[in-house]
This record gives C-alpha cells, structure tokens and sequence, in this order.
C-alpha cells in the first residue's frame, strides 16, 4: 500500500550519500511544509546525478531555534557546526527530519520522472507526489 504522504526531497549528492551509507540520519531544513511522521521521502539526489535513488521515512520532525536543533541532531546531520550556522543564517527556525528505514532502489532518471509526471523539474525543497506517481516510482525502484 502505498503511503498517502508521499514527498520528493531534493538533496546535494554528498548529503545524498552519507543518507544511503548510514553516516547521516538527519537532514536539516530551514522551512518544510506541513508533513506527517510516517511520511514517505523520495530521495531526488541533484545534478550532476539529476535522478531519485531511494527512500526514507520521517521518524520524528525536530523544531526549534538553531541551537535547540543543533543540540538535538547535530552529531547526525553530516554537517560541521560552521556548515550548520552557515546554511541556517537567517532563519528564525531549524528542522530536522530524522529518517528511518532508508533504502536505495534502482535509480529513477529525469526521463522516467517525466513519464511519471510530465513537464516534471525538481523542487528546489519538496513536492508532494500524488498516488499514481509514487506507485510508478515504487515500480521502478523496487521492482517485485
């Protein structure tokens, strides 16, 4: 069955990676739109690869000011505290989406993502991808 909150997360390759090896467990938003624990993230990893790779589920959401986040997650971000500081600058809030269960699939390119949804280009934090779109990426990262 598939989920009914199904997001594309866009991520940097090397954020991406430390995901899929385990290194990190946190990825740190400076806003996101409404989500619910148990939500499906659809790991679109950005160019150069320019393709979704995988799958994370939400564990917990943490919000807060900078150092309440930091103090929480920071050790499982895969970031230096210089980097964390520098990509929230000017953000009242932080957020860190704990994932769970992270899984890496057959990679889904640009090509087969437009097929799925047409005119498709990667949201620059996330999108939410209907039932239909995430039952063809289902298909096509974990076939049976």
């Amino acid at each position: 069955m598939i989920s009914v909150d199904d997001v594309l997360i866009s991520i940097r390759p090397r954020f991406a990676d430390a995901i899929f090896n385990g290194a990190k467990t946190v990825e740190i938003r400076r806003k996101i739109p409404p989500m619910k624990l148990g939500s499906r993230l659809w790991i679109y990893v950005t160019k150069p690869v320019g393709e979704v790779r995988g799958i994370a589920w939400i564990a917990d959401i943490i919000e807060g000011d900078h150092e309440a986040v930091w103090d929480a997650c920071g050790s499982r971000t895969g970031l230096a505290r210089a980097d964390f500081n520098r990509y929230l600058h000017g953000s009242a809030k932080a957020y860190g989406l704990v994932l769970r269960d992270v899984e890496i699939g057959t990679p889904a390119s640009m090509e087969a993502l437009r097929e799925l949804r047409p005119g498709f280009h990667p949201p620059q934090v996330v999108t939410r991808l209907t039932a239909p779109e995430a039952e063809g990426l289902q298909r096509h990262l974990f076939p049976v």
